[in-house]
């Protein structure tokens, strides 16, 4: 007892002395008593930061709702990171702190890495129906020269294809609710409205709500589009690889725009082509867009222009100014149409009346 006495009116002098913590001056006092006496350090070793993966949920300004991978436990993360981050991404978090508040777990840390990872979330892949073979030159019209994508269709219809339909969830058609209750669509008139901040929000709540549903992922893209290519591709490229889940490999199907249940499928390829392109990535772009063509031979988003512009060397920057040279052409031609004046009304005893 008289040691252990002793050994606290050391700790306690050094406090007087250096105004440290009783623990900080216990640490020092410990050590140069092992280094006084040649022996090993007695304090226990300092906590390694514990990292856990997790997948992202849904994404706030300040937080992000996350589950831990392997469980169904989830967290609200609280980090100066998590703008950064889209639902579906798979996170690598060094864990700072972790409490509980009115029930809810929440943490808080630095996000150390994310990427994207469809086969870890967990999901389970939306079922195609159809899968019947379809003659595609019966069913669409022909593509001929000198159209430039004339070769490839023919290559991509010189056969029966197998067609099938995604499922309604990818939609945004979730079954427990009413047929007419879309939240995608709801989403899409927010955005039409300018309300960008309700549409955002109504988008993450939707993914939240089931990570599946890929009309959300491709309308999140969209958003990020203009502003940040960067931030757009991450939330096609989830869009896309949770989609993937669903096709077996490999896939020579067809899917086609019009079943509805398709398009957000497609339109989340068509972001993820677009910013590729964007991004000076061209070999990757002409790729996909040569997959969305396989995948829709119809080409009801007029993804070919895409594809042979790419091919030919066509920036995103020169298309974009071409475009906008033929807009304004077009404007052009119609304002000169209505400027002309109108013929004189006929009169009656006009010869030129039958």
């Amino acid at each position: 007892m008289t040691a252990k006495r002793d050994l606290k009116l050391i700790i306690r002098d050094r406090q007087r002395k250096t105004g440290e913590s009783y623990t900080a001056a216990h640490a020092h006092v410990m050590r140069a008593r092992a280094a006084l006496l040649g022996i090993a350090d007695e304090l226990e070793p300092a906590p390694q930061p514990v990292r856990i993966e997790a997948a992202v949920l849904k994404v706030g300004t300040t937080t992000a709702r996350i589950r831990i991978l392997g469980s169904d436990e989830q967290i609200t993360l609280r980090s100066r990171d998590v703008w950064d981050l889209a639902p579906g991404q798979i996170v690598t978090i060094r864990v700072a702190k972790r409490w509980t508040f009115h029930g809810d777990a929440y943490a808080s840390g630095k996000i150390e890495a994310a990427r994207i990872e469809a086969g870890k979330l967990g999901l389970e892949a939306l079922p195609l129906t159809g899968g019947e073979l379809e003659d595609l030159r019966q069913t669409y019209e022909r593509v001929r020269a000198p159209d430039p994508y004339a070769p490839l269709w023919r290559r991509l219809t010189a056969k029966p294809r197998p067609v099938y339909e995604m499922d309604e969830i990818a939609w945004g058609a979730f079954p427990d609710c009413d047929p007419e209750d879309n939240p995608t669509c709801d989403a899409a008139e927010l955005r039409e409205a300018g309300d960008i901040e309700g549409a955002y929000d109504l988008l993450m709540e939707t993914v939240f709500r089931d990570l599946r549903c890929l009309d959300a992922h491709a309308q999140l893209g969209n958003l990020e589009f203009e502003r940040s290519p960067e931030q757009a591709i991450v939330h096609y490229e989830i869009g896309v690889r949770i989609g993937e889940l669903s096709l077996p490999t490999p896939f020579d199907g067809v899917l086609p725009w019009g079943y509805l249940y398709n398009r957000p499928f497609l339109r989340c390829l068509h972001g993820y082509g677009l910013c590729l392109w964007r991004l000076d990535r061209t070999e990757e772009a002409v790729r996909v867009f040569e997959r969305m063509l396989a995948l829709n031979p119809n080409d009801n988003q007029g993804v070919r222009f895409c594809w042979f512009d790419v091919r030919e060397g066509t920036t995103w920057e020169a298309a974009q100014a071409r475009e906008a040279l033929e807009a304004t052409q077009r404007a052009e031609a119609v304002r000169q149409v209505r400027a002309e004046p109108s013929p004189p009304a006929p009169r009656d005893g006009d010869p030129h009346v039958n």
